[in-house]
């Protein structure tokens, strides 16, 4: 079994082996439609001069840039440290980069008590330097991919991005800035149904910004099981259903050239379905015998914005239409020691053991990587998925579902 690990670097400088005798705490939240943040806690000592450990460190001021790798090592000792049970680094092979920013805020918290002292360090990834100046700016005959890459281009970071069928003419719906461009760029994510955040490629070490649609077809990371026998590595799994969500969604706006309407409806998700019974079928069916709507049931009514160009109702009603088809929602602790992996957002997992409903694929959105001094590695997650039952695509491991163990 591999042994857990972490590095933490500052200006790309690691830390050395006392610094992480220091460390209480840390804990990296990764959350899609959010920045990524840090929490760090240092344990601090009353020097004989009267200072205190930690208190003067240049490496611990605000916007210091710090990075964060997770993992685990194939044995000879940890990567760097982890608490201080195995001494100094060895590389850092098997090391997942799960945050790189700026260190943005520093609180001291002083006991009465020796030993009762701590120093705790806020960190946000690199939105935090799009969200300092709120700009009045025009963006003319561009699509907002365009916008997107010319705005997140500007901070010197490689750009992932997916393209937009719309394009804002000058003369016709012209797009214009009042907010930040971390506010700007989300809001763009939002109406085009994409994700907007920034990774650490693992190979070059260089962060990326993304900017696209959730990547649904990828091979997913290794299984997560619960009641699975010796295969289990999940302390806690739940999942719900939620019914009240919309099925149709429409949009109806003036075309100001033309003086007529242009309309925009989506009544199915566009993205790839996760499993066997999509939302039409398990809350549509049922509801369309209870009720006799005019148009459609479950519809929701959007205001769009006055456009002569009808792709661009299209597209946010289809945006809006694939965010609610996530009807599943899901989450738990994983057994790190048990997992041997590093859980990450913006993939697919595929979960086993919580029966042909709950099993199957799943879209990763948020993970929790919390260390502690005495070892212990933990990975909160959350995820959701837009449809229910397995659909025999699922490659699971060896084991495969795991039939007849427990929760199947």
């Amino acid at each position: 079994m591999a042994d857990k690990a972490y590095q933490i670097a500052f200006d790309g400088e690691a830390v050395d082996d006392d610094f992480y005798g220091d460390v209480v705490s840390l804990t990296v939240a990764e959350r899609s439609g959010v920045p990524t943040t840090l929490q760090l806690r240092l344990a601090t000592r009353l020097n004989e001069d009267g200072s205190w450990t930690y208190f003067d460190d240049d490496r611990l001021t605000p916007f210091t840039a710090v990075s964060v790798k997770v993992g685990f090592t194939g044995g000879g000792g940890l990567a760097a440290a982890l608490g201080s049970l195995l001494g100094g680094p060895s590389g850092d092979d098997g090391l997942v980069p799960v945050f790189d920013g700026y260190v943005t805020a520093v609180a001291a918290n002083l006991g009465s008590q020796p030993g009762d002292t701590n120093l705790d360090l806020t960190g946000m990834d690199m939105t935090v330097l799009l969200s300092l100046e709120e700009k009045v700016t025009t963006y003319p005959n561009l699509s907002d991919s365009d916008v997107a890459q010319q705005i997140l281009g500007g901070y010197g970071v490689q750009v992932q991005a997916d393209s937009t069928p719309t394009v804002h003419q000058e003369n016709d719906t012209t797009l214009v800035q009042r907010s930040t461009d971390a506010q700007l760029v989300r809001e763009l994510a939002r109406r085009n149904g994409f994700e907007f955040y920034f990774e650490t490629d693992p190979d070059s070490g260089e962060v990326v910004a993304y900017f696209r649609k959730p990547q649904l077809d990828g091979t997913p990371q290794p299984d997560l099981a619960i009641q699975f026998g010796d295969d289990s590595n999940l302390r806690s799994f739940s999942v719900r259903v939620s019914a009240q969500r919309p099925l149709t969604v429409k949009a109806e706006q003036i075309d100001v050239k033309l003086d007529s309407a242009n309309t925009g409806q989506a009544g199915d998700t566009e993205l790839a379905k996760l499993g066997a019974t999509d939302q039409n079928t398990l809350v549509g069916g049922p509801l369309g015998s209870l009720v006799t709507p005019r148009d459609a049931p479950a519809q929701m009514l959007l205001v769009g914005p006055p456009t002569g160009d009808a792709t661009e109702l299209q597209t946010i009603v289809q945006a809006v239409r694939d965010e609610a088809a996530w009807f599943i929602t899901a989450g738990g602790e994983v057994n790190s020691d048990a997992y041997q992996a590093v859980l990450r957002p913006h993939r697919l997992v595929l979960i086993k053991g919580a029966g042909t409903q709950y099993s199957g694929k799943y879209y990763v959105t948020a993970v929790t990587h919390e260390l502690k001094a005495d070892g212990s590695y933990v990975q909160r997650f959350e995820a959701r998925r837009n449809a229910r039952d397995v659909d025999g695509s699922e490659q699971f491991g060896d084991d495969g579902l795991g039939l007849p163990l427990p929760g199947l």
